[in-house]
């Protein structure tokens, strides 16, 4: 995809599996160091079709 320098772009996706999801853009440095990323929380059943889980989800330890 092409988007110019000035525009705007959205996009629609479905999460497969639970958890939590972050977006941020190209310059993943610049988005942590200014704030500028969004989380998803998805919440649901884990589908081990699609991949499998090796332990439950938990609190990231800092």
């Amino acid at each position: 995809w092409f988007i110019a320098g000035g525009a705007a772009g959205c996009a629609i996706y479905t999460f497969r599996q639970p958890g939590v999801y972050a977006y941020v853009n190209h310059n993943l440095i610049e988005a942590v160091l200014k704030g500028a990323s969004a989380h998803f929380k998805v919440d649901g059943e884990w589908n081990d079709d699609l991949m499998k889980q090796v332990r439950k989800p938990s609190q990231i330890k800092s």
